[in-house]
């Protein structure tokens, strides 16, 4: 998209008037805790993967990602 085009939907999003969500406290409780359940699903994080991003620095995280994005293989593999 053009950047004209990203600032003028960015314009009409701002002045969109959302409708507010109202929820009994019973309701707000239940949307709470699916939301919880549902946080993790889609994370398949490998033992590896996991240790990799937690000793990994941010300098490392940006090269290794970079390297991904040209065809290089995950450093966790």
């Amino acid at each position: 998209m053009t950047p004209s085009l990203l600032t003028r939907l960015a314009a009409l999003e701002t002045t969109r008037a959302a409708a507010p969500i109202r929820l009994t406290p019973e309701k707000g409780e239940e949307a709470a805790r699916r939301y919880e359940a549902t946080l993790h699903d889609d994370d398949p994080c490998s033992p590896e993967a996991e240790a990799y991003f937690a000793t990994a620095t941010v300098h490392q995280l940006a090269s290794d990602y970079d390297a991904m994005l040209k065809g290089a293989p995950a450093p966790w593999l």
